[in-house]
Formats: C-alpha cells, structure tokens, sequence
C-alpha cells in the first residue's frame, strides 16, 4: 500500500481527478459521510490544498492493472470543517483506513472529526491513528456522535521525552 497527497494538478486534471475521488466516496462511503464534508471535497481547488489544516490523501494498492485505489481522505480545518475517510470493501479490515487518518495527523500536526456512536469500524479507526473521544454531541442526524480529537500536537511531539531520555534535567 501506498499513501500518496493528491495537490499540484492542471484545472483539467484536477476536475478529472476530483470527480473520480468524489465517485469513490459515494460509492464506498456506506452512507455515513458528512453532507456537509462532502460539499466541502466537491467546492475544492488546487490552491486551497495549500492552505494550513487542508489535506487529500488517497491510498493506493498494486494491482494487476497498475495502482488501484483503496481509500481516499480528505480533511479540511484541521477536521472541524470536514474530515472524511473511505475504503474500497475489498480492502478494508486492512488497516487502510488507519493508515490513512495516521498519515493526516502527522501531515497536518493535529486533528479532530466526528464519528456517530453506531459506528464502530470508523471508532476503531480513529482510536487506532491516536485520536481520543472528548466530548460527546448530536451529529446532524440526531445520532449520539463523538467529539474524537488528537490529544497531541504531533508537530510538538519532539519535545517530549523519549525513551532512555533524563525526565529531569537540573536534579536538585
């Protein structure tokens, strides 16, 4: 499996290469991605790839036919605006899903999403890539939905101790 960000692209290859992702989570979302996350993927442009807490992530798998695609991430604000995850069925159970939100949050330094209550293979998943439920609210359903958040800001993680490393430095 290869993780790869999808961001320098031509117009015509970009509305291409969208339309194809856009496809992907329809297909293979089950109905539990956000309406609103989804708008937020479709609205999109190149240019705001490159803003801070914006990330397109695809995961890909070698095929008979080349690469095929596994799974697909998008997270805009940090999550707080969007943070969508979908995998192809004939790959999931294969850490694919985990892989990907893991590789946001190192990408990005931080991280939150919502995950409805009733759904625990997405639970697994961002429990998995390190992220802790904080709260707990009403998802645009109505569903019970937790508040998932990365407790550490992965880009300040160098400077916590490290293993074999002094706690203390000026004993007293």
């Amino acid at each position: 499996m290869q993780i790869s960000s999808i961001y320098d692209t031509s117009p015509g290859q970009w509305n291409s290469k969208l339309g194809g992702l856009l496809d992907f989570l329809r297909e293979y979302g089950e109905q539990r991605l956000t309406l609103r996350g989804c708008r937020q993927l479709c609205r999109l442009t190149p240019d705001q790839l490159a803003e801070p807490g914006v990330s397109l992530l695809v995961a890909t798998v070698r095929g008979q036919s080349g690469r095929q695609l596994a799974g697909v991430s998008f997270v805009s604000g940090y999550g707080k605006e969007a943070c969508l995850v979908a995998v192809h069925p004939l790959y999931r159970n294969r850490r694919i899903g985990t892989a990907l939100l893991s590789a946001q949050l190192q990408r990005l330094g931080r991280l939150e999403c919502q995950v409805a209550c009733d759904n625990p293979a997405s639970l697994k998943m961002c429990f998995n890539s390190g992220l802790a439920a904080v709260g707990l609210t009403s998802g645009p359903t109505g569903k019970p939905t937790l508040l998932l958040r990365s407790l550490i800001d992965s880009s300040s993680a160098a400077t916590l101790p490290q293993e074999g490393e002094l706690l203390c430095q000026n004993p007293s």
